[in-house]
């Protein structure tokens, strides 16, 4: 599993939506908030397109004005 961590940015009076929409998303969770509105977000995918194509599945929510990946890590597979 491949695990990312993003910097999310919206608008302050956006914080408690964009928090429950990353939050249902299933593979991804607000982790920390600021009152300016910007948030700690992981990603959780299975390949690196994945986590690529969640990134702009994130940036595409209505709201936020961005979202940029600061972190990346691909797990280790079992055989």
């Amino acid at each position: 599993m491949n695990v990312s961590g993003v910097l999310l940015a919206c608008q302050p009076a956006h914080i408690a939506q964009i928090t429950r929409a990353v939050n249902a998303l299933g593979w991804a969770e607000v982790h920390f908030t600021e009152a300016t509105g910007r948030m700690v977000v992981t990603i959780e995918a299975d390949s690196t397109r994945q986590s690529m194509d969640r990134l702009t599945e994130l940036k595409a929510l209505p709201r936020v004005i961005s979202a940029e990946m600061a972190e990346y890590r691909i797990g280790e597979t079992t055989p």
